[in-house]
């Protein structure tokens, strides 16, 4: 299927995307190589046989506005939020690759509500985000290769505990080809790309099915609050 090309305003930026399918909508962030854009995305494309498939250039890439200096993630974050609410998009299931991960994060701790699902492909991450990740409550599949270099493996390990809900699933080795860097290893979305549409699709039919723990409801919370303290006993007078 082919992608359609769009240049919209989005504040004082200009963002570029590509879309392509119907139904259900995803957005795909791309990760931080200089050299990247939505077009890291074309091997995933077959997804839009069943969603709406859209995939932004971040700012500072591809086509979109290219700032002075690139902005941070929580800048790109904001950026995106007001592009998908500038588009009607919707509640939408995100994806990110490397430092697009980061971004998608982002995304979805600042805006849950605006969230169904979270696909983080060898995700980066920032410190001052793991704090705030127990509260995420969103499906999340989290992708790793077992010889990422990049962010390396126990990133994927750290993440998956941070987010209760949650599944890893470890790749096999990517960077066995001589013809290529170790840095192949961090980009699944392009060279293990059967793999991560196959665990894609998997995941978005029935999000909720593949996560180790299914989202707690603040009545099962607060029960569980209550009967520990009925347990504990009352605190000294």
């Amino acid at each position: 299927m082919q992608a359609t090309e769009r240049l919209v305003d989005v504040g004082e930026f200009k963002v570029n995307y590509a879309s392509a399918g119907k139904g259900e909508s995803v957005l795909l962030f791309h990760g931080s190589d200089h050299r990247e854009d939505w077009h890291v995305w074309e091997p995933i494309l077959p997804l839009a046989d069943s969603y709406s498939v859209v995939m932004p250039d971040l700012l500072g890439y591809g086509k979109s506005s290219a700032p002075e200096e690139t902005p941070d993630y929580r800048v790109q974050a904001q950026v995106m939020k007001d592009f998908v609410d500038g588009q009607s998009i919707g509640k939408a299931n995100l994806v990110g690759a490397g430092w697009g991960g980061q971004v998608a994060l982002e995304f979805a701790l600042s805006w849950p509500d605006s969230v169904r699902s979270l696909v983080l492909v060898a995700s980066a991450y920032d410190k001052g985000q793991i704090g705030r990740m127990p509260k995420l409550r969103k499906p999340t599949l989290i992708m790793y290769a077992e010889d990422d270099m990049v962010t390396q493996l126990k990133a994927g390990y750290l993440l998956r505990d941070a987010i209760g809900t949650s599944r890893l699933e470890v790749l096999g080795v990517v960077a066995d080809d001589p013809r290529y860097g170790f840095t192949v290893s961090h980009k699944l979305e392009r060279f293990r790309a059967p793999q991560v549409l196959q665990l894609m699709r998997l995941f978005l039919s029935r999000p909720e099915a593949m996560i180790s723990e299914p989202p707690e409801t603040e009545d099962e919370l607060r029960g569980v609050a209550m009967r520990k303290q009925k347990e504990e006993g009352p605190g000294p007078t």
